[in-house]
């Protein structure tokens, strides 16, 4: 299929901004229901792809919500879903124990019954492990798609090109990991194998530490930075080649005409459009559900923390994983981010103290000579809602409701996942060859 690329005279810092403006396939108005990474990536994509876009969100501004302080990690090399095998005993523990890195709270639980059981039916071995590579290769595709978009648009978000370091305390915990990697090795994954000395090598900032370490995991192609100035960045360059946002804009219901999901319907007015698609993060399924399609998409809170790093003379450069604590640090210019925990609270907001805690550990037990300074300092502490799917992979394409198309359910995959799943959206929207298999993610699933 043919379409024609048509330069315009906007410029995008400097730089001209090239997009699709006729071509082949049928030019949609597009509505696009929330501004986070998944949404504005969408609408860049398809805007790209020649269709008319307008962006409602609710907020003020761009990634406010789950997008705003997230870790900040593009990772294609962590694409488990989080219900791994053996997630149950896990979980069960975890209500008596106030530090577990995935919590499980009491009063949501009536609400979560069917996706909670559909989160266990999938951690078996074989589904977990399709699932995982599924969303390696959808993973691996979208940084391709973010490393582009950053480079034609010259977008500054504190990119770090570093890879990411697995921290492995035990050879136990190095032997899991090999394993885990070596079964995406032929789908693309690289790794190595650090030993201590390699491993301080390359992040020189975990010296305090030397002794606990048995070595590491380096993921060279993984990068990192500051989602909220990556999408503020592509909404503004959106914005100019032609995409509507309008802001602190709710969308209350969406508007069936037999089975046809004709426009949306907010606190102010009606806008009809050809196509809408829901990239509202955990509070799709509540405006999916008035249509009967009940989709098991949840909210799994995480928390960050995140330090101001000026004042140290030596600072961390290399973002480090710690699976034990769910948890994850990346630098980001003059700025630590520590986030992680996983904790299924329902919509609860509460910054809870004990988890605020239990990532301020985590900076006294990678970096205890200079944590007490990090932490004695400015602590900005956040916390969001991650768009949880049932089975650990996304929905990426049209419903059984005519019309109504779905970006969500990234889970902790969010920012490694968004350009690819944009890219992946525009082609089946326009019939083209998808970039993936788009099985593993179909709508149709729900």
């Amino acid at each position: 299929m043919s379409l024609a690329f048509i330069c315009i005279a906007t410029k995008f810092k400097g730089k001209p901004v090239c997009r699709i403006l006729e071509g082949d396939v049928r030019r949609r108005e597009i509505i696009i229901i929330g501004a986070g990474l998944a949404g504005v990536s969408a609408a860049w994509t398809l805007r790209r792809h020649g269709h008319s876009v307008t962006v409602l969100d609710a907020l003020s501004g761009p990634a406010l919500e789950t997008s705003f302080a997230n870790a900040g990690a593009l990772t294609p090399s962590e694409p488990e879903p989080w219900n791994a095998p053996g997630v149950a005993g896990q979980l069960l523990a975890s209500l008596f124990d106030p530090g577990a890195a995935m919590k499980l709270r009491l009063a949501p639980l009536p609400g979560l019954i069917g996706w909670g059981l559909r989160f266990l039916r999938n951690s078996t071995h074989a589904r977990h492990g399709a699932a995982s590579a599924a969303n390696f290769a959808l993973s691996r595709y979208s940084l391709a798609q973010t490393q582009a978009v950053r480079d034609e648009l010259g977008l500054e978000f504190d990119n770090l090109r570093r890879g990411t370091l697995k921290l492995c305390r035990s050879q136990d915990g190095i032997e899991a990991s090999i394993l885990a990697a070596e079964k995406l090795v032929p789908l693309g994954l690289r790794y190595e194998v650090l030993d201590r000395a390699a491993t301080l090598e390359l992040e020189p900032q975990l010296a305090g530490i030397t002794d606990q370490i048995a070595g590491s995991i380096h993921y060279p192609d993984d990068e990192s930075g500051d989602a909220h100035r990556f999408t503020a960045g592509l909404a503004a360059a959106a914005e100019k080649a032609g995409v509507t946002f309008e802001w602190e804009t709710r969308v209350t219901e969406l508007m069936d005409r037999g089975g046809h999901i004709v426009g949306v319907r907010t606190e102010t007015e009606e806008i009809e459009a050809d196509t809408i698609i829901i990239a509202a993060g955990h509070t799709a399924w509540s405006l999916m559900k008035p249509l009967g399609l009940h989709l098991p998409v949840r909210p799994v809170k995480g928390y960050s923390l995140t330090l101001d790093m000026s004042g140290l003379n030596a600072r961390p450069g290399t973002p480090v994983f710690d699976e034990a604590l769910h948890a994850i640090v990346t630098p980001m210019g003059n700025r630590l981010r520590i986030a992680g925990t996983a904790e299924i609270a329902g919509n609860d907001k509460q910054l809870r103290p004990e988890r605020v805690e239990n990532l301020k550990s985590l900076v006294r037990a990678l970096y205890p000579e200079f944590a007490d300074t990090l932490l004695a300092g400015e602590i900005n502490a956040w916390t969001g809602f991650r768009p949880m799917s049932a089975d650990g992979r996304p929905f990426i394409g049209e419903t059984r409701a005519k019309g109504l198309w779905l970006t969500t359910g990234h889970g902790h995959l969010g920012w490694t996942q968004a350009m690819g799943s944009a890219g992946l959206l525009a082609a089946l929207m326009d019939s083209e060859t998808p970039p993936v298999d788009p099985a593993p993610f179909a709508a149709s699933r729900i």
